[in-house]
């Protein structure tokens, strides 16, 4: 009888061991759909402020829908031009940037102005995966920090909303009304894969969207006036064989599903159904037709909001408007000169970089290796700095081809929004033995005079640049490069222009031995045939020559002549006397440059995940006079870009053909993508 007992007890000490793990695990699961809300009651009190108590509230849910959100924009141009303001807002994903910086005051104008202020490429860094993403949008953050102010909070907006995410820990549905402004907006579109999880109370944030498209059900817990506008996705040329695609269109069928159960469950729902399905959720460039297209969809709604009641921009709203005008004017102004704004809080980027320098707008002179580097890049006010390690490609001839070790630092200083110095170092591992390095040093000074963005700009651009053991030179093995030049470029209409005149000091070493001074020109102009405005002729001529007399003046691949005889050899720097060599240029080398290209519109997608766009192919030709000598090179150009969704772009361009001055085939590559 005791032996029975005793094991009576034993089962149920273990059950007991067991059964309160499995309840709370069930326990989990069976609120999993229960949302959490943060700030409910003060949402409430806030809304009741607006109304006093007299009316019905009129809610305004906006959805998802990546770039295709941007046709919020037009309906809520269409409603306040007729009168009707959102007492509160609800939203997730893309949704909600245009909603949070709707309800912080800025008018829709006002919104496109930001998000069309630069490419959204510049705002996007490429990371390693180490925090759940492969995107950090801290520039995007500083952005918006920039215009609204870094201290602002949703609890303090002039219009109440609430932000609709999902939170990894517990698998719930997360509303916040309170909380850091550009905390919540980073949060809201925080794709998985793409974007890292944001810390909120404890809870790792991603984009409500994932889970539900359109957050109804939450508007008509505070009324029973709701505005739905949509910007759902539905384009009927995907590759349903795509691994990539497949996966996206299942988790759209769930969520289209339930989307559609909500808006047949209220027959009041005033439901804008923007026509934009057909946009790629990443096509940016087309956000001014998206928003002309959710203005023309709630104004086929004119009869339905006829009837609700129109209180009209309020004088608070009004002053807060006047207020952000000169904030977006100093941002756009900053973003003019090169292509930043003013870090709101320190970040810290760990990716890669894959970028060469046979690019002559860069302004080098002495570098022309393709780096792939890994590291680490610092940023915070005025200033940024970085290191990486990894590979050096030499690429420029068939003699010289080949990849060895390299590492490299940068830092680069901004006092004012137009002045930079930059300071750069490379060591690449070249040589024989390995451990003796080739050194590389550059000092650069920046000072755009004035830029109006797509119109003209003047820069004033000074570099001093230092390279030792020069391959092939035995004991001229180091130069030195000091260039001053004045940029300018003007845009009109269907052509733009650029311009450049330079000086340049040349010498052997650093105690500036043998030393020589050019004079350098170049002009380009790109002009668009009218009326297909897709096919285009480039026309450049640049001139290098020599001031002192002395001779002799040196090509650069930077310069932009394609041929194996510019590179790391004595051709590449050759301002002093090569025996036997019978085409030096001694007064002056000169290009001109005819390309001919069509503009490429088409922009396939890999599931919409890697995007090939700004596309152009073409064949160009090169003629270089050296003194009296004549050489050509000519072939084909093709150029793109390769981004990750729309928002970090890999640009490569590369030119194949002949050099009838090495009477050989002829190659250059040109790429950038920066952590």
């Amino acid at each position: 009888m005791f032996r029975k007992v005793l094991s009576i007890l034993l089962v149920i000490i273990m059950s007991a061991s067991v059964l309160p793990a499995e309840d709370e695990s069930m326990s989990t699961l069976l609120v999993s759909d229960i949302p959490i809300t943060y700030g409910d009651e003060s949402f409430r009190e806030r809304i009741l402020q607006k109304t006093g108590g007299r009316r019905d509230p009129i809610g305004l849910v906006l959805t998802g829908g990546s770039a295709r959100a941007v046709a919020h924009l037009g309906v809520l141009e269409y409603l306040e031009e007729n009168g009707i303001v959102p007492d509160f807002i609800i939203s997730n994903s893309m949704g909600s940037i245009i909603g949070m910086l709707y309800a912080a005051g800025l008018k829709p104008d006002q919104i496109t102005e930001i998000l069309n202020a630069s490419e959204l490429s510049d705002y996007f860094s490429f990371t390693l995966p180490l925090e759940g993403g492969l995107l950090l949008p801290s520039g995007f953050q500083t952005l918006v920090d920039s215009v609204v102010g870094a201290d602002l909070r949703l609890e303090d907006l002039e219009i109440p909303i609430m932000v609709v995410c999902e939170d990894l820990v517990t698998r719930r549905e997360v509303r916040i009304t309170e909380g850091d402004f550009s905390q919540v907006m980073i949060a809201s579109f925080a794709l998985p894969v793409y974007f890292p999880p944001v810390e909120y109370r404890g809870h790792l944030l991603i984009d409500g969207g994932v889970v539900s498209l359109a957050p109804i059900d939450a508007a008509y817990e505070y009324t029973d006036t709701v505005i739905l506008s949509t910007a759902f996705y539905d384009v009927p040329t995907l590759n349903l064989r795509n691994p990539i695609t497949v996966l996206n269109v299942a988790f759209e069928a769930g969520k289209n599903q339930k989307a559609a159960e909500d808006i047949k469950a209220h027959d009041n729902l005033i439901w804008i159904r923007c026509a934009v399905e057909h946009f790629s959720f990443m096509d940016f460039a087309k956000a001014p037709e998206m928003a002309s297209i959710g203005y023309k969809s709630a104004e086929l709604k004119a009869a339905e909001l006829s009837g609700l009641i129109r209180t009209g921009v309020s004088d608070g709203m009004m002053e807060i408007r006047e207020g952000y005008k000169r904030k977006i004017a100093n941002t756009l102004r900053s973003l003019s000169y090169f292509k930043r704004v003013e870090a709101a809080a320190p970040s810290l980027i760990l990716g890669f970089s894959l970028e060469s320098d046979q690019e002559w707008s860069a302004h080098k002179y002495l570098t022309d290796s393709v780096d792939l580097l890994f590291g680490i890049t610092y940023r915070d006010r005025g200033f940024e700095t970085g290191i990486g390690i990894g590979g050096a490609f030499d690429i420029t001839t068939p003699e010289t081809a080949g990849a060895y070790p390299a590492i490299e630092g940068f830092l680069s200083l901004y006092p004012l929004d137009n002045l930079r110095f930059s300071f750069e170092a490379a060591a690449d591992f070249c040589h024989e033995p390995w451990y003796i390095p080739q050194m590389y040093l550059r000092e650069g000074f920046d000072w755009i005079i004035d830029a109006r963005k797509d119109f003209y700009s003047v820069a004033f651009r000074q570099g001093f640049e230092y390279m030792t053991s020069f391959k092939g030179h035995g004991a001229e093995s180091t130069a030195l490069i000091v260039s001053a030049l004045v940029d300018g470029n003007l845009k009109i209409d269907w052509f733009d222009i650029d311009m450049s005149l330079g000086y340049l000091l040349s010498a052997d070493s650093i105690v500036f031995e043998n030393m020589r001074h050019y004079g350098e020109v170049r002009l380009s102009s790109r002009f668009y045939l009218p009326p297909w405005e897709t096919f285009f002729i480039e026309a450049a001529a640049f001139s290098r020559f020599s001031l002192d007399g002395q001779g002799y003046v040196p090509l650069f691949l930077s310069d932009g002549y394609v041929s194996p005889k510019i590179g790391k050899d004595v051709n590449y720097y050759n301002h002093y006397p090569v025996a036997g060599a019978s085409d030096e240029a001694r007064y002056h080398a000169s290009i001109i440059s005819i390309y001919a290209g069509y503009d490429v519109s088409a922009s396939p997608t890999f599931g919409e995940f890697l995007i090939i766009e700004d596309t152009e192919i073409g064949v160009y030709a090169d003629m270089l006079l050296r003194d009296l000598s004549f050489s050509v090179s000519t072939g084909v150009e093709f150029q793109t870009s390769l981004s990750l969704i729309g928002l970090v772009k890999l640009p490569f361009r590369m030119r194949l053909g002949y050099d009838s001055w090495s009477n050989s085939f002829a190659s250059s590559f040109m790429l950038s993508l920066r952590m």
